[in-house]
Protein backbone atom coordinates (compact mmCIF):
# COMPACT_ATOMS: atom_id res chain seq x y z
CA UNK A 1 0.00 0.00 0.00
CA UNK A 2 1.82 2.91 -0.52
CA UNK A 3 1.50 6.13 1.46
CA UNK A 4 -0.16 9.40 0.65
CA UNK A 5 2.20 12.44 1.19
CA UNK A 6 0.61 14.86 3.86
CA UNK A 7 2.06 17.87 5.41
CA UNK A 8 -1.13 19.65 7.05
CA UNK A 9 -3.92 17.51 8.47
CA UNK A 10 -7.92 18.50 7.48
CA UNK A 11 -7.81 20.38 10.59
CA UNK A 12 -4.76 22.59 9.80
CA UNK A 13 -2.41 20.78 12.14
CA UNK A 14 1.03 20.00 10.55
CA UNK A 15 2.43 16.58 10.35
CA UNK A 16 5.93 17.49 9.24
CA UNK A 17 7.01 20.96 10.68
CA UNK A 18 10.29 21.24 8.69
CA UNK A 19 9.10 21.26 5.18
CA UNK A 20 6.90 23.97 6.10
CA UNK A 21 7.65 27.16 3.39
CA UNK A 22 8.37 30.56 4.41
CA UNK A 23 4.52 32.11 5.72
CA UNK A 24 4.68 34.82 2.23
CA UNK A 25 5.20 32.16 0.16
CA UNK A 26 1.88 30.35 1.54
CA UNK A 27 0.08 33.25 1.59
CA UNK A 28 0.60 34.28 -2.10
CA UNK A 29 -0.82 30.55 -2.77
CA UNK A 30 -3.76 30.83 -0.25
CA UNK A 31 -4.69 34.15 -1.58
CA UNK A 32 -4.47 32.34 -5.55
CA UNK A 33 -6.75 29.58 -3.82
CA UNK A 34 -9.44 32.00 -2.89
CA UNK A 35 -9.32 34.51 -5.90
CA UNK A 36 -9.37 31.41 -8.19
CA UNK A 37 -12.18 29.62 -6.35
CA UNK A 38 -14.25 32.78 -6.22
CA UNK A 39 -13.30 33.27 -10.13
CA UNK A 40 -14.71 29.63 -10.77
CA UNK A 41 -18.03 30.55 -9.20
CA UNK A 42 -18.53 33.61 -11.05
CA UNK A 43 -17.66 31.87 -14.45
CA UNK A 44 -20.49 29.40 -13.49
CA UNK A 45 -22.63 31.96 -13.35
CA UNK A 46 -22.04 33.68 -16.84
CA UNK A 47 -22.84 30.20 -18.26
CA UNK A 48 -25.87 29.88 -17.29
CA UNK A 49 -26.90 33.09 -17.72
CA UNK A 50 -25.64 32.42 -21.40
CA UNK A 51 -23.01 34.67 -21.05
CA UNK A 52 -20.26 32.70 -21.69
CA UNK A 53 -19.90 29.02 -23.49
CA UNK A 54 -20.04 25.49 -21.62
CA UNK A 55 -16.98 25.75 -18.89
CA UNK A 56 -15.04 23.12 -17.05
CA UNK A 57 -15.19 24.17 -13.09
CA UNK A 58 -12.27 22.99 -10.74
CA UNK A 59 -13.99 23.69 -7.21
CA UNK A 60 -12.46 22.12 -4.95
CA UNK A 61 -9.21 21.55 -6.81
CA UNK A 62 -7.76 24.71 -5.99
CA UNK A 63 -4.41 23.31 -4.02
CA UNK A 64 -4.24 20.87 -6.67
CA UNK A 65 -3.94 23.15 -9.33
CA UNK A 66 -2.08 26.47 -7.22
CA UNK A 67 0.48 24.33 -5.49
CA UNK A 68 1.72 22.87 -8.46
CA UNK A 69 1.77 25.08 -10.67
CA UNK A 70 3.44 28.54 -8.45
CA UNK A 71 6.45 25.62 -7.98
CA UNK A 72 7.54 26.67 -11.70
CA UNK A 73 9.50 29.09 -12.54
CA UNK A 74 10.14 32.18 -15.39
CA UNK A 75 11.33 30.58 -18.25
CA UNK A 76 8.92 27.09 -17.44
CA UNK A 77 6.01 26.04 -19.71
CA UNK A 78 3.00 24.90 -18.84
CA UNK A 79 0.75 22.24 -20.73
CA UNK A 80 -3.19 23.03 -19.49
CA UNK A 81 -6.11 20.84 -20.46
CA UNK A 82 -9.97 22.23 -20.27
CA UNK A 83 -9.82 21.80 -16.26
CA UNK A 84 -6.50 23.62 -15.70
CA UNK A 85 -7.95 27.53 -15.59
CA UNK A 86 -7.32 27.39 -12.25
CA UNK A 87 -3.65 26.65 -12.82
CA UNK A 88 -3.68 29.13 -16.29
CA UNK A 89 -4.96 32.12 -13.85
CA UNK A 90 -2.23 31.52 -11.19
CA UNK A 91 0.41 31.34 -13.32
CA UNK A 92 -0.78 34.81 -15.21
CA UNK A 93 -3.14 34.44 -17.58
CA UNK A 94 -5.30 37.67 -18.20
CA UNK A 95 -8.25 37.41 -17.01
CA UNK A 96 -10.55 39.57 -19.01
CA UNK A 97 -9.03 36.71 -21.52
CA UNK A 98 -10.21 33.83 -19.67
CA UNK A 99 -13.27 34.83 -20.19
CA UNK A 100 -13.29 35.64 -23.50
CA UNK A 101 -11.64 32.46 -24.62
CA UNK A 102 -14.86 30.79 -22.76
CA UNK A 103 -17.02 32.57 -24.81
CA UNK A 104 -14.95 31.52 -27.67
CA UNK A 105 -14.07 35.22 -28.81
CA UNK A 106 -10.90 34.51 -31.34
CA UNK A 107 -8.77 37.57 -29.22
CA UNK A 108 -9.11 34.77 -26.07
CA UNK A 109 -7.53 32.18 -28.29
CA UNK A 110 -4.38 33.88 -28.26
CA UNK A 111 -2.04 33.39 -25.82
CA UNK A 112 -0.04 36.53 -24.41
CA UNK A 113 3.59 36.90 -25.49
CA UNK A 114 4.61 37.06 -21.75
CA UNK A 115 3.41 33.66 -21.25
CA UNK A 116 4.84 30.39 -21.95
CA UNK A 117 1.37 28.26 -22.01
CA UNK A 118 0.13 26.06 -24.72
CA UNK A 119 -3.47 26.52 -25.54
CA UNK A 120 -5.86 24.46 -23.27
CA UNK A 121 -6.35 21.75 -24.50
CA UNK A 122 -10.22 19.78 -24.89
CA UNK A 123 -8.91 16.35 -26.71
CA UNK A 124 -8.11 14.63 -23.54
CA UNK A 125 -5.03 13.37 -22.84
CA UNK A 126 -3.55 15.27 -25.96
CA UNK A 127 -1.69 18.17 -24.13
CA UNK A 128 0.97 15.52 -22.53
CA UNK A 129 2.54 14.57 -25.82
CA UNK A 130 2.47 18.44 -26.17
CA UNK A 131 4.60 19.21 -23.32
CA UNK A 132 6.88 15.51 -23.70
CA UNK A 133 7.64 17.81 -27.09
CA UNK A 134 8.23 21.35 -25.53
CA UNK A 135 10.61 19.48 -22.68
CA UNK A 136 12.28 18.12 -25.13
CA UNK A 137 13.03 21.00 -26.84
CA UNK A 138 14.36 23.06 -24.18
CA UNK A 139 16.48 19.86 -23.18
CA UNK A 140 18.08 20.19 -27.03
CA UNK A 141 18.26 24.26 -26.50
CA UNK A 142 20.33 23.47 -23.29
CA UNK A 143 17.40 25.43 -21.16
CA UNK A 144 17.57 24.96 -17.53
CA UNK A 145 13.01 24.87 -17.45
CA UNK A 146 10.69 23.00 -17.12
CA UNK A 147 7.00 22.00 -18.29
CA UNK A 148 4.24 20.99 -16.38
CA UNK A 149 1.13 19.52 -17.80
CA UNK A 150 -2.30 18.58 -16.02
CA UNK A 151 -4.59 15.38 -16.35
CA UNK A 152 -7.71 14.07 -14.94
CA UNK A 153 -7.25 10.16 -13.58
CA UNK A 154 -10.11 9.14 -16.67
CA UNK A 155 -7.52 10.81 -18.81
CA UNK A 156 -4.78 8.22 -18.28
CA UNK A 157 -7.16 5.54 -19.47
CA UNK A 158 -5.90 7.35 -23.23
CA UNK A 159 -3.29 6.77 -25.64
CA UNK A 160 -2.05 9.61 -25.46
CA UNK A 161 -1.40 10.06 -21.51
CA UNK A 162 1.34 6.75 -22.65
CA UNK A 163 2.79 8.23 -25.49
CA UNK A 164 3.34 11.71 -24.14
CA UNK A 165 4.88 10.53 -20.57
CA UNK A 166 7.11 7.73 -22.37
CA UNK A 167 8.79 10.06 -24.78
CA UNK A 168 9.30 12.47 -22.16
CA UNK A 169 10.87 9.22 -20.19
CA UNK A 170 12.95 7.82 -22.89
CA UNK A 171 14.22 11.08 -24.11
CA UNK A 172 15.00 11.98 -20.16
CA UNK A 173 13.47 15.37 -20.69
CA UNK A 174 12.24 18.01 -18.42
CA UNK A 175 8.68 17.24 -18.02
CA UNK A 176 6.54 17.33 -14.49
CA UNK A 177 3.07 14.76 -15.38
CA UNK A 178 0.26 15.75 -12.96
CA UNK A 179 -2.48 13.65 -11.94
CA UNK A 180 -5.47 15.37 -10.79
CA UNK A 181 -7.16 11.89 -9.27
CA UNK A 182 -10.83 14.14 -8.78
CA UNK A 183 -12.56 10.70 -8.40
CA UNK A 184 -14.79 10.87 -11.40
CA UNK A 185 -14.15 10.55 -14.79
CA UNK A 186 -17.37 12.54 -15.71
CA UNK A 187 -19.77 9.92 -14.36
CA UNK A 188 -17.55 7.09 -14.21
CA UNK A 189 -15.84 6.42 -10.56
CA UNK A 190 -11.86 5.94 -10.48
CA UNK A 191 -12.61 2.20 -9.59
CA UNK A 192 -13.84 1.27 -12.86
CA UNK A 193 -10.94 3.17 -14.55
CA UNK A 194 -7.92 1.19 -13.82
CA UNK A 195 -7.41 -2.10 -11.55
CA UNK A 196 -4.31 -0.50 -9.80
CA UNK A 197 -4.75 0.57 -6.53
CA UNK A 198 -3.34 4.22 -7.45
CA UNK A 199 -2.04 5.77 -11.07
CA UNK A 200 1.22 6.97 -9.86
CA UNK A 201 2.50 3.36 -9.51
CA UNK A 202 2.78 3.63 -13.08
CA UNK A 203 5.91 5.75 -13.32
CA UNK A 204 8.07 2.76 -12.66
CA UNK A 205 7.30 1.09 -15.93
CA UNK A 206 8.43 4.28 -17.10
CA UNK A 207 11.58 4.34 -14.90
CA UNK A 208 10.96 7.79 -13.79
CA UNK A 209 9.97 9.01 -9.91
CA UNK A 210 6.19 8.27 -9.37
CA UNK A 211 4.47 10.46 -5.89
CA UNK A 212 1.20 10.01 -4.33
CA UNK A 213 0.16 13.34 -2.88
CA UNK A 214 -3.11 14.71 -0.61
CA UNK A 215 -4.15 16.71 -3.70
CA UNK A 216 -6.11 19.20 -1.14
CA UNK A 217 -2.79 19.82 1.13
CA UNK A 218 -1.29 23.14 -0.25
CA UNK A 219 1.96 22.36 1.57
CA UNK A 220 2.28 18.92 0.02
CA UNK A 221 1.48 19.43 -2.92
CA UNK A 222 3.48 22.26 -3.57
CA UNK A 223 6.21 20.31 -2.03
CA UNK A 224 6.51 17.53 -4.01
CA UNK A 225 5.99 19.53 -7.36
CA UNK A 226 9.08 21.42 -6.36
CA UNK A 227 10.60 18.57 -5.68
CA UNK A 228 9.87 17.02 -9.19
CA UNK A 229 10.99 20.63 -11.06
CA UNK A 230 14.31 20.25 -9.06
CA UNK A 231 15.14 16.79 -10.79
CA UNK A 232 14.04 18.21 -13.96
CA UNK A 233 15.96 21.25 -13.53
CA UNK A 234 19.09 19.05 -12.76
CA UNK A 235 18.69 16.80 -15.69
CA UNK A 236 17.54 14.02 -14.32
CA UNK A 237 14.49 13.93 -16.93
CA UNK A 238 10.37 13.76 -16.05
CA UNK A 239 8.27 13.05 -13.05
CA UNK A 240 4.52 11.29 -12.62
CA UNK A 241 2.59 13.11 -9.71
CA UNK A 242 -0.87 11.88 -8.60
CA UNK A 243 -2.91 14.32 -6.48
CA UNK A 244 -5.74 12.98 -4.75
CA UNK A 245 -8.41 15.68 -4.94
CA UNK A 246 -12.15 15.82 -5.50
CA UNK A 247 -14.41 17.71 -8.04
CA UNK A 248 -16.83 19.25 -5.71
CA UNK A 249 -18.47 21.37 -8.90
CA UNK A 250 -20.38 19.78 -11.75
CA UNK A 251 -18.47 18.02 -14.21
CA UNK A 252 -19.11 21.01 -16.97
CA UNK A 253 -21.82 23.93 -16.52
CA UNK A 254 -23.38 21.02 -18.64
CA UNK A 255 -23.42 18.38 -15.97
CA UNK A 256 -25.85 17.41 -13.54
CA UNK A 257 -23.93 15.36 -10.74
CA UNK A 258 -26.87 14.11 -8.95
CA UNK A 259 -27.50 11.64 -11.80
CA UNK A 260 -24.17 9.42 -10.59
CA UNK A 261 -22.97 10.34 -6.93
CA UNK A 262 -24.63 11.28 -3.76
CA UNK A 263 -24.83 14.72 -2.39
CA UNK A 264 -24.19 12.59 0.82
CA UNK A 265 -20.49 12.26 -0.92
CA UNK A 266 -19.81 15.70 -2.35
CA UNK A 267 -20.76 17.44 0.77
CA UNK A 268 -18.69 15.12 3.05
CA UNK A 269 -15.46 16.44 1.00
CA UNK A 270 -16.79 20.03 1.16
CA UNK A 271 -17.03 19.84 4.99
CA UNK A 272 -14.44 18.06 5.79
CA UNK A 273 -11.46 17.97 2.96
CA UNK A 274 -11.97 21.36 1.68
CA UNK A 275 -8.16 22.58 0.66
CA UNK A 276 -8.88 25.90 1.01
CA UNK A 277 -10.57 25.81 4.50
CA UNK A 278 -7.39 23.48 5.43
CA UNK A 279 -5.28 26.38 4.44
CA UNK A 280 -7.17 28.92 6.34
CA UNK A 281 -6.94 26.71 9.67
CA UNK A 282 -3.23 26.58 9.23
CA UNK A 283 -2.56 30.11 8.66
CA UNK A 284 -5.23 31.06 11.62
CA UNK A 285 -3.34 28.52 13.79
CA UNK A 286 0.13 30.32 13.16
CA UNK A 287 -1.52 34.27 13.36
CA UNK A 288 -0.87 34.48 9.77
CA UNK A 289 -4.72 35.50 8.71
CA UNK A 290 -7.74 36.81 10.14
CA UNK A 291 -11.19 37.82 9.12
CA UNK A 292 -10.29 41.47 8.63
CA UNK A 293 -7.50 40.17 5.99
CA UNK A 294 -10.25 37.73 4.56
CA UNK A 295 -12.74 40.27 3.90
CA UNK A 296 -10.27 42.53 1.97
CA UNK A 297 -8.98 39.78 0.16
CA UNK A 298 -11.99 38.85 -1.15
CA UNK A 299 -13.34 42.53 -2.12
CA UNK A 300 -10.17 42.46 -3.74
CA UNK A 301 -11.08 39.33 -5.89
CA UNK A 302 -14.33 41.13 -6.63
CA UNK A 303 -13.05 44.18 -7.99
CA UNK A 304 -11.05 42.28 -10.04
CA UNK A 305 -13.50 40.25 -11.53
CA UNK A 306 -15.85 43.16 -12.20
CA UNK A 307 -13.24 44.78 -13.79
CA UNK A 308 -12.19 41.87 -16.16
CA UNK A 309 -16.04 41.22 -16.79
CA UNK A 310 -16.50 45.04 -18.38
CA UNK A 311 -13.13 44.72 -20.14
CA UNK A 312 -14.28 41.34 -21.79
CA UNK A 313 -17.76 42.89 -22.24
CA UNK A 314 -17.03 45.67 -24.48
CA UNK A 315 -14.30 44.15 -26.37
CA UNK A 316 -15.07 44.51 -30.06
CA UNK A 317 -16.99 41.39 -31.56
CA UNK A 318 -14.90 39.37 -33.89
CA UNK A 319 -14.97 39.06 -37.44
CA UNK A 320 -16.70 35.54 -38.09
CA UNK A 321 -13.87 34.61 -40.59
CA UNK A 322 -11.49 34.17 -37.47
CA UNK A 323 -13.29 30.98 -36.35
CA UNK A 324 -11.20 29.57 -38.89
CA UNK A 325 -8.21 31.79 -38.88
CA UNK A 326 -6.02 30.19 -36.52
CA UNK A 327 -6.74 26.31 -36.95
CA UNK A 328 -3.64 25.96 -38.55
CA UNK A 329 -0.14 27.60 -39.39
CA UNK A 330 0.05 26.14 -42.81
CA UNK A 331 -3.72 25.82 -43.79
CA UNK A 332 -4.36 22.41 -45.47
CA UNK A 333 -6.97 21.85 -48.49
CA UNK A 334 -10.07 20.90 -46.50
CA UNK A 335 -9.61 24.07 -43.94
CA UNK A 336 -8.73 26.53 -47.12
CA UNK A 337 -12.34 24.78 -48.70
CA UNK A 338 -14.21 25.89 -45.52
CA UNK A 339 -12.45 29.57 -45.20
CA UNK A 340 -14.39 29.99 -48.99
CA UNK A 341 -17.75 28.27 -47.83
CA UNK A 342 -17.53 30.54 -44.06
CA UNK A 343 -16.67 33.55 -46.39
CA UNK A 344 -19.16 33.40 -48.89
CA UNK A 345 -21.84 32.81 -46.88
CA UNK A 346 -21.07 35.91 -44.41
CA UNK A 347 -21.33 37.79 -47.90
CA UNK A 348 -24.52 36.44 -48.50
CA UNK A 349 -25.41 37.60 -44.79
CA UNK A 350 -24.59 41.10 -45.49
Amino acid sequence: MAEMFQILAPDGTVNKPELVPAFDKIEAMYRQMVRTRYLDDRFMVLAKKNQMGTYAQFGGQEASQVGSVMALQPGDYIAPMYRSTGACIAYGWDLHLVIMYWRGHPEGWRIPPHLNMLPIIIDIAAQFPHAAGVAMGLKMAGKKNVVMSWIGEGGTSQGDFHAGVNWAAATESPAIFVIENNGWAISVPRAVQSKADFLMRRAEGYGIPGYLVDGNDLLAVHHIASKAAEHARAGNGASLIEQITYRMRPHTTGDDPKAYRTDAETQDWIDNRDPIDRIRKFLILEKQWDAEREVALKTEVEKEFAEALEKADTYTKPDPAALLEYAMVNPAPHLIEQQQVLADRIRMVK
